[in-house]
């Protein structure tokens, strides 16, 4: 027995609800029995109903933010990240975020997500912010050192060579131009018999106006500090530690600023 014949309201209906509810709940809005629905989203060809929410499910995020699943398991427990439950079937429950939602907590919560790992728009519309984000990622990705133990190659060593013979050169602009730590430029230029050797940044060098205000700015913005310190010409060590006293607290990456500790006057 063939069952009733659908209407065009019931069908728009039905394309409109399919993954945004549960699927028991559109059986029960068009009176209809569950079966009836899956086999009309089928021979519409909805597909997953996974798909057709306004947001992503926690699994498949975790996917594209390049990062495991138990990670965003502990931004839920431990960051209020906005996950909830929803049901798309009679025994499928799903955890799952809708974007406006993501985006929110990710304004918040910005230095916690490495944006370069995943593409513009995969996370649905992004804020203006989003792409300065991205561009501040892949930065800290060039501006980081190597691994210590990556081989000096004869190209690496005669650029030391050249960068050791500039005047005015720092420790801190020649570890951002080689990616290589402090240590491993100095340990190599005694193993070259090179004894030229960069300058060391002043420690006690009063910041200014401008470079607290580029320090907050960026620090607010996600920029990394390595950033930072490369933009102020300053050692990462010592921006951080300038943030530190003007009252700034980290978890997790992400700054706080407790008035109560900033410290008097812009040393």
């Amino acid at each position: 027995m063939r069952g009733k014949k659908w209407t065009e309201g019931e069908l728009e209906y039905l394309e409109e609800s399919w993954g945004k509810m549960a699927t028991q709940r559109i059986a029960s809005n068009l009176d209809r029995t569950y079966s009836g629905i899956v086999n009309k989203a089928r021979l519409l060809n909805l597909g997953d109903p996974l798909t057709h929410m306004d947001g992503i499910t926690i699994s498949r995020l975790s996917k594209e933010l390049g990062v495991d699943y138990h990670l965003i398991s502990n931004w839920i427990d431990k960051y209020n990240f906005p996950a909830k439950k929803k049901r798309l079937a009679k025994e499928r429950r799903v955890l799952y975020i809708g974007y406006a939602d993501f985006w929110e907590w990710a304004d918040k919560n910005r230095q916690m997500i490495d944006f370069s790992r995943f593409d513009k728009y995969a996370l649905g519309v992004e804020p203006d912010w989003a792409n300065e984000k991205r561009i501040a990622d892949f930065n800290k990705k060039r501006l980081v050192p190597k691994p210590h133990n990556t081989p000096w190659t004869p190209g690496d060593i005669n650029k030391l060579i050249s960068l050791a013979k500039e005047p005015d050169m720092t420790y801190p602009k020649m570890s951002r131009i080689l990616q290589r730590t402090h240590g491993a430029i100095k340990r190599r230029l005694g193993m070259e018999g090179i004894k030229l050797r960069p300058s060391y940044l002043p420690n006690h060098n009063k910041y200014t106006a401008g470079e607290i205000d580029t320090l907050e700015t960026m620090m607010q913005k996600g920029h990394s500090f390595i950033e930072i310190a490369f933009i102020l010409d300053r050692s990462e060590a010592g921006v951080r530690g300038k943030a530190e006293r003007m009252g700034y607290t980290f978890k997790n990456g992400v700054p706080f600023k407790d008035e109560q500790k900033e410290e008097a006057g812009c040393r």
